[in-house]
């Protein structure tokens, strides 16, 4: 009895000694890399001059490149400085504006704080939020095929708001899925729509690399 007891007490010993490792060594990871990808999907949008009309976009592929540094750990939840690049290089238009430019690409960089639940934990919700940049290069042909008669690059500002989840897989990786949504102005349509921003929905899934 006494030996099985012993036993007994050596195995709890080594999963507590292995649950404390892993704890202090997920605790100790302040740095985060991520690389995902998926899809940017913009709305519809009201053309009132030069006649009224429609103007619509498809869904672009996108990829995003994110740094976050932890700067604040409460154990349940942790606070971190997140720089994202958001990339989409190309977003087909579909146009009543015969002007209109065939499509664009996007780039944002919107730096913001990431809320993250349970950092040490195998599933960590998170929220994010960020101000920056948006840059908006429009095609150098119009939806006619002839020559876009508009500026080409465009310079706006832009906010985003969204969250996800972190899975662990190994001590140092995870896998992560998120939504994002950055309202930002409009690329220059040549054509004067119905408000001056636009909401630009991404959702998104990669790997996760912490240091």
């Amino acid at each position: 009895m006494m030996k099985g007891l012993a036993c007994s007490t050596v195995k709890l010993s080594a999963i507590l000694f292995v649950i404390l490792v892993s704890a202090n060594v997920t605790l100790a990871q302040k740095h985060e890399i991520a690389i995902t990808s998926g899809a940017l999907r913009t709305g519809d949008h009201d053309i009132i001059l030069p006649n009224p009309g429609f103007l619509r976009t498809g869904t672009g592929f996108t990829y995003q490149v994110s740094y976050a540094q932890r700067f604040f750990d409460a154990r349940v939840a942790a606070l971190y400085f997140e720089i994202p690049l958001t990339v989409t290089p190309r977003t087909e238009i579909d146009s009543s504006n015969a002007l209109s430019p065939r499509s664009y690409s996007t780039v944002f960089i919107t730096p913001g704080i990431k809320l993250k639940l349970l950092p040490g934990s195998k599933y960590s919700p998170y929220g994010v939020v960020g101000v920056g940049y948006a840059r908006f290069n429009e095609s150098e042909t119009s939806v006619d095929n002839e020559p876009n008669p508009g500026d080409r690059g465009t310079n706006r500002a832009a906010v985003h708001i969204g969250g996800g989840l972190d899975v662990r897989v190994f001590p140092f990786v995870s896998l992560r899925g998120e939504v994002r949504d950055f309202y930002s102005g409009k690329p220059e349509f040549n054509a004067e729509l119905l408000g001056d921003r636009q909401h630009n929905f991404m959702v998104s899934a990669g790997i996760v690399f912490r240091f």
